[in-house]
């Protein structure tokens, strides 16, 4: 029976290796599959951020023509503007000059009236006498 012990210590060792070596390899497993799980999600992160940058190089696209855009708005309106204020002078000007207009077109009739009143008053007369 003495000799039995050391066998059966021998195959108890033998045993826990197996099992610690089993334990060993499942927790390789294990880290192996999450480490997957880490670069799956490290690659979909990536993805995501590179999707991002370029979206975000289109909105500063975009924003730049729209600041063009505005820019050209703000000339046009600057010019048109500009163009109003010019007419606005001429409607001035011909504002004045229909006044003038007005003021001597009352005085040709003043003076067309006092003639030709005085004429018709003469006439009027002439038909008396």
């Amino acid at each position: 029976m003495a000799s039995m012990e050391p066998q059966k210590q021998l195959l108890s060792l033998i045993r826990d290796f197996a099992a610690e070596k089993s334990q060993g390899e499942r927790r390789v497993s294990d880290l192996k599959k999450k480490l997957l799980n880490v670069v799956a999600a490290t690659d979909a992160a990536n993805a995501a951020l590179d999707e991002a940058k370029r979206a975000k190089e289109v909105a500063e696209r975009e924003l730049r023509g729209s600041q063009v855009q505005l820019s050209m708005c703000d000339a046009t309106i600057q010019a048109q503007l500009a163009r109003i204020s010019l007419f606005q002078g001429e409607i001035s000007k011909l504002g004045s000059a229909i006044d003038q207009l007005k003021n001597e077109t009352g005085v040709l009739r003043l003076i067309q009236y006092v003639v030709m009143g005085s004429y018709e008053f003469k006439l009027e007369m002439l038909d008396i006498l």
